[in-house]
């Protein structure tokens, strides 16, 4: 849909509803960009976290079977356990895996996790950015049901001017956005390029064929995917049309022969001052040819007669010749076009259909089994798009509606670059883009005295469905429902399986304390780093104990003062960087030792340290 400003109140924001796809509609909801932004956010902080929950569970699974007893394996272990970042694990575990690569269970052990590692990593940083954009379905939000409008048909000649006027404002907008819309219409509209059938008096007989396609996505139907028009038309100049009942102030038409069908092209001084444009005319039997085939006939007399020219010009509506009456035209044009120019004779079949069910005409989609259109929606497309919609268009475009008026500021033209063919694919886009915008345009008009609002019920509130359309804006970011809720329950999944898993481990040891399950209860009680780091602090006989810092304990004490030191390898190990040093020694009183009680001060530091050694190499796990 062509973007047009929105008014604030025609739409419905942080509500589901169905954005239209070609795969079908997909249930969605609307943020304002600023919302939309804070949602992009939440999103990818739960993709994270959903990545860390994973890991997680893959430690824990890693830890349960760990494959082997050596200490090889466990060093595997403590990497894996206490790498809550999975980068470092994929490092670290990369190391591993290089180092055992002679040996095939630890290497095989080693790629499997590192790969794991990476492969999270990866998703994690990767989804993370991308996955916010794959929620987004689109920029659209529903209509608000009490904001659209669209009059009633009363065939009273008052009435009939009024919603005229109502409709006007989309036809100009229409023929005004398209040359913005040109690089959006892709392969939709096509116009063929003009074929000379022959000639007839010294004049070329000209065919002009066109076709544009929409479906319900483009119109913006909530539950329309399926429905799909195809419109197809094509208009040949016709000079038996024009009567000899012309006379120098006119030119005068019998459309399709008929004397009841006329149309009159005014040339005088005062028509002559405006740019040319045209009048469109339905066949009066245009009722009746709609409903038994869908082929409807219509008929354009282009206004372009005696327009004053700055250049010559041959096409058939602007075919110059010398300018012979000595009247002030603007810019002095020396040329302008000559009368008697001929109508178009056209017409355009509507071809509709709904999945694989194809009718003859617009009002033979109720009968359709299985459509989801609200029948208040097809009373609007019914009257909007019952009849070819470029005659209503052109009539209501007024001076805008032909190419060449774009050239003409006064009432001159340039006849050279103006023809046929760019008045009619001006008038054919325009057509696409009305079409396209028909339910978005019942935002936008106006109610008028007396013109009842199809759109609502007999109470006067919004018929069923009368909001189920899309309005599109920049201004909105619309996320898929299905996708935020899949993301939570997966990110809730894994933390309950998480949680649950450890509590399972944890009962089913209590109830089996001298089970398998408790040696691997007791691996995760020490293998997290801040378990090993104290173990380095132990105490090596057994009857001793660290009591600023006891086993079940995650941390030590508040009145621990013990100081940690590094001590440097023994002389000669050059591989060796250092070591921690396990003894339990608080910070050095700040004092004077006399020389005469150094040795003894020295000789007790040094049975004290004897006392305290820890033997690093001693641990739990048997």
């Amino acid at each position: 849909m062509v973007d047009i400003s929105l008014v604030d109140d025609s739409y419905v924001l942080h509500r589901p509803f169905f954005v239209p796809t070609k795969d079908g509609a997909v249930w969605a909801i609307t943020f304002t960009t600023y919302g939309g932004t804070i949602l992009t956010a939440g999103i990818s902080v739960i993709l994270t976290l959903v990545f860390v929950a994973l890991w997680d569970l893959i430690c824990f699974i890693a830890i349960v079977f760990p494959g082997a007893t050596t200490r090889r394996r466990h060093l595997a272990l403590v990497t894996l356990w206490n790498s809550n970042d999975s980068w470092f694990a994929f490092k670290e575990l990369a190391k591993y895996a290089f180092h055992y690569f002679g040996s095939e269970s630890d290497f095989a052990y080693g790629l499997i996790f590192c790969v794991l590692a990476f492969i999270i990593y990866g998703g994690s940083l990767s989804l993370g950015i991308v996955g916010p954009s794959l929620m987004q379905v689109g920029t659209v939000a529903p209509a608000r049901p009490s904001a659209v409008y669209y009059p009633s048909l009363i065939n009273d000649t008052t009435t009939q001017l009024e919603n005229y006027g109502i409709l006007s404002p989309a036809n100009l907008r229409a023929l005004g956005s398209v040359d913005a819309s040109l690089g959006t219409l892709g392969d939709n509209v096509k116009i063929e390029e003009p074929i000379l059938l022959g000639q007839v008096g010294g004049e070329n007989i000209y065919q002009y064929s066109y076709t544009y396609s929409l479906t319900g996505i483009d119109i913006g139907l909530q539950h329309g995917s399926e429905l799909a028009l195809n419109a197809t038309g094509s208009c040949r100049t016709e000079y038996g049309w024009i009567s000899n009942a012309s006379n120098a102030n006119t030119d005068v038409y019998r459309l399709w022969d008929d004397a009841t069908q006329g149309a009159v092209v005014p040339i005088n001084p005062y028509a002559l001052q405006d740019a040319p444009k045209a009048t469109f005319q339905f066949h009066p039997n245009a009722v009746n040819q709609s409903i038994q085939n869908g082929n409807i006939s219509f008929a354009i007399v282009a206004w372009s007669a005696h327009r004053a020219s700055i250049k010559q010009g041959d096409d058939p509506w602007y075919k110059t010749e010398v300018r012979t009456e000595n009247i002030s035209v603007p810019f002095n044009a020396p040329f302008w076009v000559q009368r008697s120019r001929p109508a178009l004779s056209c017409w355009q079949q509507d071809s509709w259909t709904y999945g694989s069910q194809n009718v003859t005409n617009i009002y033979g989609l109720r009968e359709l089994k299985g459509i989801k259109i609200k029948p208040v929606l097809l009373s609007v497309l019914e009257r909007a798009l019952g009849l070819p919609v470029v005659v209503n268009l052109g009539n209501g475009g007024g001076l805008s509606a032909l190419k060449s008026a774009s050239t003409s500021p006064n009432g001159a033209i340039n006849a050279e670059v103006s023809s046929i063919a760019d008045d009619l694919k001006r008038l054919i886009l325009a057509s696409f883009v009305l079409t396209r915008n028909v339910l978005l345009d019942t935002t936008t008009y106006k109610a008028g005295s007396g013109l009842d609002n199809i759109m609502q019920d007999e109470n006067g509130d919004p018929a069923d469905g009368a909001g189920d359309f899309v309005l599109s804006s920049p201004n909105f970011q619309t996320f898929s429902m299905v996708g935020m809720i899949v993301l939570l329950v997966v990110f809730v999944t894994l933390f309950v399986i998480n949680m649950l898993l450890h509590q399972f481990l944890r009962f089913y040891t209590e109830k089996n304390p001298n089970g398998k399950a408790g040696g691997k209860t007791m691996l995760f009680k020490v293998l997290p780093a801040a378990q090993l780091f104290r173990r380095v602090y132990e105490p090596r006989v057994e009857s001793q104990v660290d009591a600023l810092w006891p086993c079940s304990a995650g941390f030590p004490l508040k009145e621990d003062k013990t100081e940690f030191r590094v001590d440097k390898c023994p002389v000669g190990d050059a591989n060796c960087n250092g070591h921690i040093n396990g003894e339990l020694r608080g910070p050095e009183p700040v004092a004077q030792i006399s020389e005469e009680n150094a040795t003894t001060t020295t000789a007790e530091s040094l049975t004290a340290k004897e006392k305290a050694t820890v033997d690093i190499q001693q641990t739990h796990i048997n």
